[in-house]
């Protein structure tokens, strides 16, 4: 009885070993994503470009645009709270910090403005979509911090008067 469980047990280690072996064999001989791999195409990085500026206009806010597939997120920290995108033009690829730059003609109200933007597209799912000086500012760690609502005491026990002791 001893030499069936023995056996039974040894059949097992070598049936999870193998198992292993063939997994990592597997995952060895799979192909290594390249940058290129998360550039959109043209056509998508375009179509999700179009969602994003129609949900604008429909008054959706920077974030997740409703009802994309793949997912598409709009980071725009230039937007002006109350200002509303009336109308836009896509006007074409532009050299950026990416492969995907296309600049966008935006005719904004409340103040009216019209301006020439540029927009980053990056990413497979979600599609990622930047102004492109939001880009920069990620590209260098220089984006903008959320404010605190706590506010941290100026002092700390550190500063609080005490003898410290001479050493000899």
């Amino acid at each position: 009885m001893r030499q069936t469980q023995l056996h039974v047990r040894k059949t097992a280690t070598a049936a999870a070993l193998m198992a292993c072996i063939a997994l990592s064999a597997f995952l060895g001989c799979q192909k290594a994503r390249t940058n290129a791999d998360f550039i959109p195409s043209q056509n998508q990085s375009l179509e999700a470009l179009k969602a994003a500026l129609d949900a604008w206009k429909a008054g959706t806010p920077s974030g997740p645009v409703p009802g994309t597939s793949p997912v598409v997120h709009i980071t725009d920290s230039s937007r002006v709270a109350g200002q509303t995108l009336d109308d836009y033009e896509i006007l074409g690829d532009v050299p950026g910090n990416a492969p995907r730059c296309i600049a966008v003609k935006l005719k904004l109200s409340n103040p009216a403005e019209e301006k020439r933007e540029r927009f980053i597209i990056v990413g497979i799912d979600p599609l990622w979509i930047f102004r492109h000086e939001d880009y920069d500012l990620l590209l260098h760690w220089e984006h903008q911090m959320p404010t605190e609502s706590k506010q941290v005491p100026a002092t700390s026990p550190l500063d609080a008067k005490s003898e410290v002791p001479e050493q000899p």
